[in-house]
């Protein structure tokens, strides 16, 4: 008797995209636009804009009847923590035209995850590409990213550094040294010296900036952003 192969899920195809209505100078007009509108620090910096990366976004396009609406959702179909991109909007229709050279991210969502949240009779749905670009900008020696909807041009700002101003590898080594010799100062002669301790370390978690970025996180958190 012949075994029967198993049979491996067929991944979703992309049957239709948003077409780019901004060009890669446009983009980066738009983040040099956004970058100087914020208050990122107390004190005027300069920064530098990257180089800008087009990629495609999978969303799950649901159609669904709501008495005598219909209503169209989108719903990202890859894994993102970005709370403008859990409900896109859209105003116009996504073409099924789709260009020679589409390549989108992976769709690790499956439309069913939805299911519970999309509500009326199911008219339909697929899988849509919804283009980005993706800008880096640097300020001192900190580097950000921006997400900008290139049919839209709506700014989505990431607020963390992927690249921190000092290694903390190289400060946990430099500081070891220090550190232990005031600690063992301060057993031999006089535990006022352990107050020497803390200056350290709190001079060292300043000098990685990790205060100032709390600052900006807490004020976009007020600013609604």
């Amino acid at each position: 008797m012949s075994e029967t192969p198993l049979q491996t899920p067929e991944k979703p195809t992309v049957q239709a995209a948003f077409l780019p209505k901004i060009d890669e100078e446009g983009a980066k007009a738009l983040a040099c636009s956004w970058i100087e509108s914020q208050n990122i620090s107390s004190r005027k910096q300069q920064y530098r804009i990257g180089r800008a990366v087009m990629v495609y976004y999978p969303f799950w396009e649901f159609i669904r009847e709501d008495g005598n609406e219909t209503k169209i959702t989108y719903r990202p179909a890859c894994g993102t923590l970005m709370t403008d991109l859990q409900k896109l909007i859209r105003t116009t229709t996504p073409s099924e035209n789709l260009p020679s050279d589409l390549t989108t991210l992976p769709a690790t969502v499956d439309a069913a995850y939805y299911y519970p949240d999309t509500y009326g009779i199911s008219r339909g749905e697929r899988l849509t590409a919804v283009p980005f670009w993706l800008i880096s900008y640097k300020i001192e020696k900190s580097v950000y990213m921006l997400k900008i909807d290139a049919e839209t041009g709506e700014v989505l700002p990431e607020w963390h550094p992927y690249k921190e101003s000092i290694n903390w590898k190289k400060i946990a080594a430099a500081a070891f040294v220090p550190l232990v010799l005031i600690s063992l100062t301060a057993v031999l002669l006089h535990p006022v010296l352990f107050i020497l301790d803390a200056a350290v370390v709190i001079f060292l978690v300043y000098q990685s900036r990790m205060f100032s970025l709390i600052r900006v996180k807490t004020k976009e958190e007020k600013n609604g952003s």
